[in-house]
């Protein structure tokens, strides 16, 4: 199992699957913008594992760090979850290849139907 501290209290962190896909969706990080914003996707993942409100989970977060602490020990039990998760892997690579909004891929089948063939 793993686990990480934040605040002298340990945490189970939680594996990545499609619920915890949705559920860092709904905190406001999708999957596709999860390098552009790391602290954001730190505190959306530690709120799940944390099992609370974004904002407690960010006030938890600023107090290990004033206290002295670091993202380190989270940051690396949510990137060992990702690259122990098959779902997270394929969906990782799927969302490099395919479009990033409803409009684009509208406008992907826009196209299509128009006589481009899909690959």
């Amino acid at each position: 199992m793993n686990r990480f501290t934040i605040n002298g209290k340990t945490y189970i962190a939680k594996p990545f699957d499609f619920n915890t896909v949705c559920d860092l969706e709904e905190c406001g990080v999708p999957i596709a913008e999860m390098k552009k914003k790391p602290t954001a996707t730190a505190r959306a993942y530690f709120s799940l594992c944390f099992d609370g409100e974004k904002d407690d989970a960010g006030a938890e977060i600023e107090q290990h760090m004033i206290n002295g602490g670091t993202l380190n020990e989270l940051i690396q039990a949510m990137l060992t979850e990702m690259n122990n998760s098959d779902f997270f892997q394929a969906i990782s690579k799927r969302t490099e290849t395919t479009p990033q909004t409803m409009e684009d891929s509208k406008s992907e089948e826009a196209a299509d139907k128009g006589g481009r063939r899909k690959k």
